[in-house]
Order: C-alpha cells, then sequence, then structure tokens
C-alpha cells in the first residue's frame, strides 16, 4: 500500500477531481444539449432504471467491472481507480451520465485518500499543544486507539460528493455515513493512543484508513454492476451527479480544529483521574475557576467543582485546569461544570455519552463535545463517614 507523508502543507495538494467539460446547449458548436449535472436531473432520466437494464446486457468479469460498464457506453479505455482519473467527457446519453457519476465516485475516493494525510497533518498540529497544556506526564495505554478514528471521520466527512465544501450537519453526516458504510476501521482493545508520541499513533490511522480506502475501490470496481455492493448501488439517486470542486488542507483545518481541541482536552483530562462534583449548597463563593453555583429558582442551589483524587484519595481542586480552558481556548465556566452533568443527565445517566456516532460535531459549543465523568452527592449509597473520593468510587463513577 502507498504510505503519503503525514505533515503536508496546506495547499500542497487540492480535490483532484477531472470535472466534467462544460455542458452543451445544443446550438452553435454543440451537436447536442445536455441537461444539468444535478441529481434532479439524474431522477428525471430515471437513470437508476437505465443502469439496471444495461447491467443484464454487461458480461460479468472477475475484475474490474466498472470498465465493463464503461465499454458497454462506448469508453473502453474509462479506467477507475486508486491514483487513477478517468474522464467521462461531455455526457450526450444517458450512459455518458452515468459515466460522469462514476467519474465524481472516483475522484471523490481518490480526495478521501488524500484527506487521510490532510487529517492527519491536522492533528498533529491540533494534538501536542493539548497535551503540552494538559497532559504533562502523558501515558500511552488509556485512551483506546480508535478514538482517534473520530477526528479522521469528522475530517473526511467533510469531503463532498460534488460541488464545495458545505459544513452544515446534513451535508457531513451524509459524508460520514456513506463512508462509514465504506471503510471498517480496525478497533482492537489492546491499541492506545499514544499521547507521549502522537504521530506514531497517527501513522497507524493513516495505515488503517488508506488501507480501507485501496480495499473498497477494488471490491466496488470487481464487483458485478448490479451488485447490491457494486457501482450502480453507490450512483443511486444521483449522489455523485454534479461538478466537482477543488479543497485544501486549509478548508478542512478551518472547520475542525476548534472542536478537536475541546474533545481532545477532555480526553487528556479524563485520563488523570478529574471528574465534576455536583453537590446542594447555599450560593456564596463562585470565585474560583475550578467551582460554580447556581442558584435554582425554589431555592435549592447547587454547587459545581472539578476535582482530581490525590494518591490518598482526597479530592484537590483543579482551578489551574479550569483557568486555562477558560482564558486560552475560550470555554466557559458553564461548559466546564455544567456541561458534562447535563451530558449525563441528557443521555439517561451514562457516564462519558457519546451521543455523536463515530465522528464529533463542527460546533465547538455542542454538547457532550467537552465531557467528564460526573459525581452527584447522595447518588447511591452515599456514606457520611466516607470522603468525596471514596463515595463516588463506590458508586461507579469511572476512571477516579
Amino acid at each position: 500500500m502507498r504510505f503519503q507523508p503525514l505533515f503536508l502543507a496546506a495547499s500542497a495538494i487540492s480535490y483532484a477531481a477531472a470535472s466534467p467539460l462544460p455542458q452543451g446547449t445544443g446550438t452553435g458548436a454543440d451537436s447536442y444539449k445536455t441537461d444539468p449535472l444535478t441529481a434532479d436531473t439524474w431522477k428525471t432520466l430515471d437513470i437508476d432504471t437505465f443502469l439496471k437494464d444495461t447491467a443484464a446486457n454487461v458480461t460479468k468479469a472477475t475484475t474490474n467491472n466498472v470498465q465493463a460498464l464503461s465499454s458497454s457506453f462506448g469508453a473502453p479505455n474509462f479506467f477507475c481507480g486508486l491514483d487513477q482519473f478517468c474522464n467521462a467527457d461531455q455526457p450526450c446519453q444517458l450512459g455518458k451520465y452515468a459515466l460522469v457519476a462514476i467519474q465524481n465516485w472516483n475522484s471523490y475516493m481518490n480526495s478521501v485518500n488524500t484527506a487521510i494525510s490532510f487529517a492527519s497533518s491536522i492533528a498533529g498540529l491540533t494534538l501536542p499543544g493539548v497535551v503540552s497544556d494538559f497532559y504533562k506526564k502523558p501515558k500511552d495505554d488509556i485512551t483506546p486507539l480508535k478514538t482517534l478514528s473520530m477526528v479522521f471521520s469528522t475530517t473526511l466527512g467533510l469531503i463532498p460528493f460534488t460541488g464545495s465544501i458545505q459544513t452544515a450537519s446534513s451535508a457531513v453526516s451524509g459524508g460520514i455515513g456513506f463512508l462509514g458504510r465504506q471503510l471498517t476501521i480496525p478497533e482492537e482493545p489492546d491499541r492506545f493512543l499514544a499521547w507521549s508520541d502522537i504521530s506514531s499513533s497517527l501513522a497507524t490511522v493513516v495505515s488503517d484508513y488508506q488501507a480501507e480506502v485501496s480495499k473498497s475501490f477494488k471490491a466496488i470496481i470487481d464487483a458485478p454492476v448490479d451488485d447490491p455492493a457494486g457501482i450502480n448501488a453507490i450512483l443511486s439517486d444521483g449522489q455523485f451527479l454534479g461538478i466537482a470542486q477543488n479543497f485544501t488542507q486549509s478548508d478542512l483545518q478551518t472547520a475542525v480544529t476548534d472542536s478537536i481541541n475541546i474533545f481532545a482536552i477532555g480526553l487528556v483530562i479524563q485520563t488523570q483521574g478529574v471528574f465534576i462534583f455536583r453537590f446542594p449548597e447555599n450560593c456564596e463563593d463562585d470565585s474560583k475557576a475550578s467551582r460554580l453555583c447556581v442558584k435554582g429558582d425554589n431555592g435549592a442551589d447547587v454547587g459545581y467543582l472539578m476535582l482530581k483524587a490525590d494518591g490518598d484519595s482526597n479530592a484537590v481542586n483543579q482551578d489551574d485546569f479550569a483557568k486555562l480552558l477558560v482564558e486560552k481556548y475560550g470555554v466557559t465556566k458553564e461548559q466546564i461544570l455544567i456541561g458534562p452533568t447535563a451530558c449525563y443527565d441528557a443521555n439517561n445517566k451514562q457516564q462519558l455519552a457519546n451521543p455523536f456516532g463515530n465522528a464529533l460535531p463542527l460546533n465547538k459549543d455542542a454538547q457532550c463535545l467537552f465531557n467528564l465523568p460526573v459525581c452527584f452527592e447522595f447518588d447511591g449509597d452515599w456514606k457520611s463517614t466516607d470522603g468525596i473520593v471514596d463515595n463516588c468510587r463506590n458508586i461507579g463513577v469511572p476512571g477516579i
């Protein structure tokens, strides 16, 4: 498998898609009129049915059935694949619309392969700063490596099937969903993110993703075109009919960096046994960065503390962490102290709930993006003779 450099300049590689030629009008020098290259055109012309009918007349090959399909449209030299860029020219018949869509799918998958290195570079520029600020003595056997895959999936999900990069949640979720069905990334439980050597972990994830892209390419190209995993299914509803546009690493980086930062900070603080403690109190002292008191409507005030268990099971305020989050990373005290408890409440009291699936939200203020274990005084079997840390451990608060 070809391994690309981990760290690339932002403008070094762009979206290497060969865009279809301008659409004809059927007048003057044009010999035929071309409908707009859109999903609506695909559906109006019922190209899904056309491809289904065509498949019956395509001789199934042991490999490269996409090329066999293109040959039936009069394009015998239409070869797609990793680092190959098949060109459909200007559509003038239904088969050519299909070839344009295949060309765009091919360009999209090659762009995903390139963007894997972009994602690695973005993470490589972001995560070491988080470790430097929040993890002075990093441990490399706590955070599952699959957690890093969320960073990659988020970045790759931004890549459009056609057109320009869109950050709307519906567009991103469509890309993430498509890639989730095409790429199966290993999730071995004994693989961990090496916080002390980020580059080695990134190299592993890059290798995993690029191997899956190569595997997916070959599987789709070789499958019979009307197979459920074949090219007809990939093209259905015209999702790849359009005009591709370039993008750079900078375009992706701008969209994802803030979310990656906030997510990673939560991860490294989790590994150090930090948690949020919620308790009833009379609101008086709210001056510490790691402490917040919220007055209740019925007079029942609620206090929040960011704490860490020391070696003697004492609960120690984490003012330095909280202050750094506020002053350097622009996180509010409410996000730090109330946010994790709100996430816990909203997800049926599940610790460290992840409502996002295998990717991160692009909104850095999204609930649960910054997340820590939470402990509520008097939850479960709370013993007045024990301290905060022992009680929280006894009721099952993880990681402390």
